[in-house]
């Protein structure tokens, strides 16, 4: 069966602001009665703490009908995220500045790209040059088809809820001061 997640990220909060942009999100979430105010283990797939979910977490949703959601993990911290029911063949990574699409088929390409990936993780900056301007450009700057991919310091993963509704989503971006944002469901 797996465990399905929904994560809203926000693509322009950095390593020193992710915290307090969390804060009023988790802050509404509470008011609302969508999560408890106490983050737990247990509540999400591995150790991360997690909020559980509140008497009144079938606002989030757009029908309640389908299960009992888990926790809300708040992620404040340099991290991948992914989706899995976007990646198709042909996802890949878009250059900003020329609109050139890497090739995923393309050995190469690919490679080069685990490689920056990797950069990324571990130090939190990495540049990847495209093959078609030469350009080097930040690696979360480049646009991830489909959003099947998210380098960032803050994201909001809410483990086997049912859908979250477009007006939830909508809000947690306005209280995000309408940074960039990314939907990436998924399942493990």
């Amino acid at each position: 069966m797996g465990s399905t997640f929904q994560t809203i990220v926000d693509r322009d909060a950095g390593p020193r602001d992710a915290a307090v942009l969390a804060r009023p999100v988790v802050e509404w979430l509470v008011a609302e009665g969508i999560v408890l105010a106490d983050a737990e283990p247990g509540w999400a797939l591995g150790d991360h703490p997690a909020h559980p979910p509140g008497p009144h977490w079938h606002k989030a949703v757009t029908d309640a009908r389908w299960g009992a959601p888990e926790g809300v993990a708040v992620h404040t911290e340099r991290h991948v995220f992914y989706s899995n029911y976007h990646a198709t063949k042909g996802s890949t990574a878009i250059c900003p500045r020329c609109g050139t699409a890497g090739d995923p088929d393309d050995r190469v390409w690919s490679s080069y790209l685990s490689t920056v990936v990797d950069a990324w993780y571990a130090t939190g900056t990495a540049d990847a040059e495209c093959a078609s301007c030469g350009v080097s450009v930040p690696l979360p700057d480049w646009d991830w088809t489909d959003d099947h991919l998210a380098f960032v310091h803050l994201g909001f993963q809410f483990w086997n809820w049912p859908s979250l509704s477009e007006a939830f989503r909508a809000r947690v971006t306005e209280l995000l001061g309408g940074h960039r944002t990314a939907f990436l469901p998924g399942k493990v």
